[in-house]
């Protein structure tokens, strides 16, 4: 195969989505090409990025103080002023309702499918510790975000709940002990 197959087939072959031949010869390429093989690992670079891409939230001040330096912005006209304000006003107003909003939702009431965000904040870990246990989870994939159904979750951990500590049990003298 030559570098520009292999590229265009990369996405599709991180993510398990090619025949076994093409697998097979893209492996091959791969193993004797360092740029495609640098071209893949800066794909999964970039896949990794972008599971911990964190959304940044405005202050809660922040339309007043957006308020302040507009108003001393002399040189822009009175009324494109005016409609800027009132906008950055709505806008703000309309970013603390949908952050208490959903902060007042109980827990129970939301979706039986959650992100990646609500699992974390459900098991009450960071997204990286999330990251950390993946392989254990119960989940599918919708494109490249992974989503948990909140009733796998709760069998998971009743599950995590009733296995012994190896640490604490040698299997031998647990098999006895459940007699």
């Amino acid at each position: 195969m030559e570098c520009k197959q292999v590229r265009d087939e990369l996405v599709r072959f991180m993510d398990n989505e090619v025949s076994d031949e093409m697998r097979e010869a893209v492996q091959t390429h791969l193993d004797s090409c360092a740029d495609c093989s640098r071209e893949l690992e800066s794909l999964r670079e970039v896949t990794v990025f972008c599971h911990h891409w964190e959304d940044i939230s405005p202050s809660r001040d922040w339309g007043v103080e957006l308020n302040q330096k507009l108003a001393k912005a002399q040189r822009q006209p009175m009324t494109e002023l005016e409609l800027l304000r009132s906008a950055v006003i709505g806008l703000s107003r309309r970013v603390r309702e949908l952050e208490e909003s959903q902060m007042a939702l109980p827990f129970a009431l939301e979706s039986e499918i959650m992100t990646l965000d609500e699992l974390a904040r459900y098991l009450r870990l960071s997204t990286d510790q999330i990251f950390d246990i993946m392989d254990q989870l119960p989940r599918f994939q919708i494109g490249y975000e992974y989503r948990f159904r909140r009733d796998s979750i709760d069998q998971w951990i009743r599950s995590l709940e009733q296995r012994p500590d190896p640490q604490k049990y040698l299997w031998g003298d647990w098999s006895a002990r459940e007699e």
